[in-house]
């Protein structure tokens, strides 16, 4: 239990230690173009700006063929027509194939839905429901099995519940201020930008005490730019940033969207507390020594290594160490190898990165790895990523892969972007799949998706009976009318 503690912990101090190189070499980045007055810094600019056009180049044929922005810009204002078609094929000890098809219209704007949803076995499918939703209510239809189509208001859902005959048929309450609204999309992205945006609110303290020099390293013949912030002003900014996150809205709608899937009370608390330790543990690294990176550059201007000229300790007695080199010759990106080091006692966390990608006017490839390994590599962790896209067909072939000590979890899939529309529609198909566990499979899968605008408008059901508002009476009539609809099927 001793050792479980100590990995766990040499994992945080790994994780924070990454955390704060990667926030305050970002932020210090940043400002570097805002100060106009010295050499250094307008070097490092036009360098980060290099890497920047660089990184555009890998995902810009999908996204300039497709347009998402355009798409997603249709999608707030009109409705938009999914039809989505899945088949799982399950191999565990015997194959069983499970089919659904979810045929949907949503209108964000107006903030209501409705979609047809069959489900069915190897190549047969049949009805099964009918869902429609407004902002605060949802409608469900199971025409197989009933005959009426039921309402459920979401608005004071917590109190309804507990005054409704389901709470005693469950033996369950709710919290009676519990709710649900749907169609948060905007309030979500709102709180999205202001994710981003709380990494600079208290940036100046990281701008005020910077500062840029030349440096050149002998041994290598490289020249570059070393980056130096004050210990106090990190220390300062890491703890302001965790008040910042902890008093933004996005935390809130995150921590409500978490604890709404939580199955009561209890749980919900603790997984707000899990969430709340995880950010003060990743803000919680103070240094000791001064912030200092290196960014040394090729004859092209380019970063071609980040790495720090001495471990920065921190006031808890850890050692970070940063070394990071990108070695693509027509890109530099192309080809990344470092990572970050973090030394508590005897313990070392070693968190890098592994990737060798391509891109030309017909193919996009990148074949890439994260690691989190310990210096007896008894908790060691690997994330990979591979994926061949092909611009003239837009096809793709990409596998996933995760190894952790409790065993190792692989996604394979292949398949293509079809009937495309730019700005408007295309077809996703997810032609073959396969998930493994340890490399034995678990099951397999196929997906089409086709999205397109669409002049219709999502019908909400003008007749219903109200869920919550049912006697005890209606609820065992409803349940027998189901029994004799599944007995019915039994027959036939």
């Amino acid at each position: 239990m001793e050792v479980e503690k100590k990995n766990r912990a040499g994992l945080v101090i790994g994780i924070a230690a990454a955390v704060v190189v990667v926030i305050v070499a970002a932020v210090a980045v940043f400002f570097a173009g805002r100060a106009l007055g010295s050499k250094p810094e307008l070097r490092l600019q036009a360098a980060t700006a290099k890497m920047a056009l660089e990184m555009a180049q890998y995902g810009s044929s999908l996204s300039e063929q497709i347009d998402f922005d355009a798409i997603d810009e249709l999608r707030r204002m009109g409705t938009m027509h999914t039809n989505t078609d899945v088949s799982i094929t399950v191999t565990d000890g015997e194959t069983t194939n499970m089919e659904f098809n979810v045929d949907a219209l949503v209108n964000q704007s107006k903030k209501s839905m409705n979609c047809e949803i069959k489900i069915g076995m190897y190549g047969f499918q049949m009805p099964f429901a009918d869902v429609a939703a407004t902002q605060d209510t949802l409608y469900i239809s199971l025409p197989q099995f009933l005959k009426d189509t039921y309402r459920v208001g979401l608005t004071n859902f917590g109190e309804k519940f507990n005054n409704s005959e389901w709470a005693e048929l469950f033996d369950t309450t709710l919290p009676e201020d519990y709710s649900i609204e749907l169609f948060q999309e905007n309030e979500n992205e709102e709180a999205s930008d202001e994710f981003f945006s709380i990494f600079h609110k208290s940036a100046a303290v990281i701008e005020e005490n910077t500062t840029h020099e030349n440096i050149r390293n002998v041994e290598s013949g490289r020249s570059g730019v070393r980056v130096t912030v004050a210990k106090e002003a990190v220390n300062q900014y890491m703890e302001a940033l965790e008040e910042d996150i902890f008093a933004s809205d996005f935390y809130e709608l995150y921590m409500d969207s978490l604890m709404e899937r939580a199955s009561d009370a209890s749980e919900s608390a603790q997984t707000k507390e899990y969430v709340d330790g995880f950010i003060k543990a990743a803000t919680a690294m103070r240094l000791k020594t001064d912030y200092v990176l290196d960014f040394y550059f090729d004859q092209k201007g380019r970063i071609v290594n980040i790495s720090s000229p001495a471990d920065m300790e921190t006031e808890d007695g850890a050692f970070i160490a940063v070394n990071i080199s990108f070695l693509g010759e027509e890109r530099a990106l192309d080809v990344i190898e470092g990572g970050i080091y973090a030394k508590n006692g005897e313990k070392i966390t070693y968190l890098g990165i592994e990737r060798d990608a391509g891109v030309t006017d017909t193919y996009y490839n990148e074949d890439m790895t994260l690691l989190i390994q310990t210096d007896d590599h008894d908790r060691d962790m690997k994330f990979a990523y591979a994926n061949d896209f092909n611009k003239e067909d837009m096809s793709y072939d990409m596998e996933i892969s995760i190894d952790i000590p409790d065993g190792k979890l692989c996604f394979t899939a292949d398949g293509e972007f079809t009937d495309i529309v730019k700005g408007e529609e295309y077809t996703f198909c997810l032609n073959n799949s396969s998930l493994s566990l340890d490399d034995e499979e678990v099951c397999y899968l196929s997906a089409v998706i086709e999205l397109e605008p669409t002049d219709e408008e999502p019908e909400i059901p003008e007749d219903y009976v109200d869920l919550l508002d049912m006697s005890m009476q209606d609820i065992q009539k409803m349940v027998y009318e189901a029994l004799g609809s599944i007995r019915k099927f039994n027959y036939e």
